[in-house]
């Protein structure tokens, strides 16, 4: 068994508990493309019409749109070159908790883990810019840093991303954050 599938295994059996397995499954969903898009989309209407106020955070927020349209694009070439399935799929004995959104139960494909990239993209970008848009902006970085963490971790707890897929998934997150800040001026 290669350290990939010793990991996996680690996590996915070992470490299971009821806790994990109520929470984890329900949470995976908010590092989903679907759900970051869909309220990414509503804060760019509101930060653009100026609503609550939130004017100044546009620019944040057209950086993040960007970036998941840009991790986006590569995750979707990396799955079509690649056709990894998923650990469920392929391995004996696994702990497998749910689909974990819309986009993985009809995407039989591992590699990259899409959530992870997401979660990464988002956290990328709000933590190189937070110094410009938040008071306590080291806090904001401790919860950025959590929530990918916690994404990546979910994604192999409930069996559907092998440890590989998560870490190159969040590199590919990282990379669309930093290209996109550091060439797109808003």
């Amino acid at each position: 068994m290669d350290l990939n599938t010793e990991i996996f295994y680690f996590i996915n059996n070992d470490l299971s508990n009821p806790v994990f397995d109520a929470v984890l499954p329900n949470f995976t969903h908010l590092g989903g493309l679907m759900f970051l898009a869909v309220l990414f989309a509503i804060l760019l209407i509101i930060t653009r019409q100026n609503i609550f106020n939130t004017r100044k955070y546009y620019g944040l927020v057209k950086l993040i749109a960007a970036a998941i349209i840009v991790m986006f694009a590569i995750t979707s070439i990396l799955k079509l070159l690649f056709h990894m399935p998923r650990p469920y799929m392929i391995l004996d004995h696994v702990k497998h908790l749910g689909s974990g959104g819309i986009s993985s139960s009809s995407d039989p494909n591992s590699f990259p883990s899409g959530h992870s990239a997401t979660t990464a993209a988002v956290a990328t970008v709000i933590v190189l810019k937070a110094r410009d848009y938040f008071k306590n902006y080291k806090l904001v970085w401790v919860i950025m840093a959590l929530f990918l963490v916690v994404i990546a971790f979910s994604r192999i707890y409930i069996g559907m991303h092998f440890p590989f897929d998560v870490l190159c998934g969040a590199l590919i997150g990282m990379v669309s954050g930093v290209l996109v800040c550091r060439f797109l001026k808003v």
